[in-house]
């Protein structure tokens, strides 16, 4: 979120609403390969892929609240 948050500050405008995507995917993507990329057997990981999206879906939401947030903070 803290990202999300920084991107929104730096990045144009219509761009606002792709980070409320990419960045909570790029996080569940990376804390599911995380294991694997540290020596773990990635056999063992096929069963677990609906975690990326249980992790991206708990991103996403608090994401998209923050761009809200931001957008009418900075519309005053």
């Amino acid at each position: 979120m803290a990202l999300v948050w920084l991107l929104s500050f730096v990045a144009p405008k219509p761009l606002h609403a792709l980070w409320i995507f990419i960045v909570p995917f790029a996080a569940a993507y990376c804390l599911y390969w995380l294991p694997v990329w540290l020596g773990a057997d990635p056999s063992e990981y096929d069963v677990w892929k609906f975690m990326i999206g249980i992790w991206f879906i708990a991103g996403f939401f608090p994401s998209a609240v923050l761009v809200l947030i931001l957008r009418k903070g900075h519309a005053k």
